[in-house]
């Protein structure tokens, strides 16, 4: 058995930080097209917007360290918290 490369689909290197990534500790609002946001630690979102999401408020969303939310995330602004936003 010979081991096969898989190239990568391009929406799993963007979330990698192929398109660069911005890193938020403050409670500045952040605007710009990002793919992925991965919590450095404990966040509490004061706003958060993603394209096509339904469903109840995403104000006062927790994200526990370490963990990633996906989608086409706009615009977020923290209560809390440090993450790193990938474009």
């Amino acid at each position: 058995m010979g081991s096969k490369i898989q190239k990568i689909a391009a929406p799993v290197a963007d979330t990698n930080g192929r398109n660069g990534a911005v890193v938020e500790t403050g409670t500045t609002a952040i605007t710009g097209n990002f793919t992925a946001i991965t919590a450095l630690e404990s966040t509490v979102f004061a706003l958060l917007t993603v394209t096509d999401w339904s469903g109840d408020s995403t104000a006062s969303l927790p994200l526990p360290a370490g963990a990633t939310l996906f989608g086409n995330i706009t615009a977020f602004t923290l209560t809390s918290g440090k993450v790193v936003a990938y474009k």
